[in-house]
């Protein structure tokens, strides 16, 4: 855990958690789709470039969420402007077939140490809990039952953005949680990995944030999280500290 970058959070009354990257780590089955689909050099920097598509797959979901690029073409062209990166082309033939194989290997996604300790932590706490995750309905539903999320968290309390009709991190999906599970703002502390779509959002919506920081990335704006962790197994610990 980062403890400079820990500070009091006061009092707060509901959880929400990301789901990719968040709740399980989402590198695991894209290194194996990759690896299985492409002809990589044995050092390629894989993890890095995973990085890349998840910065593309964040631009580029923000274009298919007000109607301007379909969701295959936006799953197509994150995979070839990330690899093209590092100097390798990469066919919408295999984009695709990369793609096919991650989903493929989603299905047989876990959730990482500490979740379930954290959910317990929350649960016994008496606070809300809930998740907010951008995506079509049922890919993520289809990630959330793998992860036996859906036995675990309220189906009234999973928001996805093609369900809600806003994306992360527009901060009125937020308001649209906060509304809807009758959380004030200001009590809501939200737990994700995307510096741009959970902590930013959230913050500009009010609400308290944990950045899961897992790849070491840098921040994007001067938005101050209540605490950095790389690793979510720290969460329970931070959690015991709060409440």
């Amino acid at each position: 855990m980062n403890n400079e970058a820990s500070r009091n959070i006061g009092r707060f009354e509901a959880v929400f958690f990301d789901l990719d990257d968040t709740m399980y780590d989402s590198l695991s089955p894209f290194r194996k789709a990759a690896l299985a689909v492409l002809a990589l050099p044995a050092d390629f920097p894989l993890e890095t470039a995973y990085r890349r598509v998840r910065y593309h797959s964040d631009r580029l979901w923000e274009i298919y969420a007000e109607g301007h690029m379909e969701l295959e073409e936006m799953r197509v062209q994150r995979v070839i402007l990330a690899f093209h990166e590092f100097g390798l082309t990469v066919s919408r033939e295999q984009s695709a077939a990369v793609q096919a194989r991650y989903i493929e290997e989603q299905g047989r996604i876990e959730l990482s140490d500490g979740v379930l300790e954290a959910i317990a932590l929350v649960r016994e706490a008496g606070l809300g809990l809930g998740m907010i995750t951008n995506g079509p309905v049922e890919h993520q539903m289809a990630k959330i039952r793998a992860l036996g999320l859906d036995r675990i968290v309220a189906a009234d309390r999973i928001f996805i953005s093609d369900g809600v009709g806003i994306a992360k991190p527009d901060p009125r999906i937020f308001k649209h949680v906060s509304d809807v599970t009758g959380h004030a703002q200001a009590v809501c502390l939200y737990i994700g990995d995307s510096w741009r779509n959970d902590i930013a959002g959230a913050m500009e919506a009010g609400w308290r944030s944990v950045w899961l920081n897992r790849r070491g990335a840098a921040p994007d704006t001067d938005h101050a999280p209540h605490a950095e962790i790389r690793d979510i197994s720290e969460l329970p610990t931070l959690l015991k500290t709060w409440l």
